[in-house]
């Protein structure tokens, strides 16, 4: 899993790369965190049971590399 609960704070990592968002979020404001992390280019996607959390560079990569 991409999200890292640490000192009861939330934080997101890449799942392609090991960048971390650079700000942590408390558990209830999950939804402003998903908010300000697809705001700056980061893509959020469901593959099969789980959710994956790519950084702008990754997903950049990852559409160029579909084309």
């Amino acid at each position: 899993m991409t999200i890292v609960k640490h000192e009861s704070k939330m934080e997101i990592t890449c799942n392609s790369c090991p960048v971390t968002y650079c700000r942590s979020y408390a558990e209830e404001d999950f939804s402003i965190l998903l908010e300000d992390i697809k705001a700056e280019g980061w893509r959020i996607k469901r593959e099969a049971a789980e959710w994956t959390h790519r950084c702008p560079d990754c997903s950049r990569w990852t559409e160029r590399r579909l084309l």
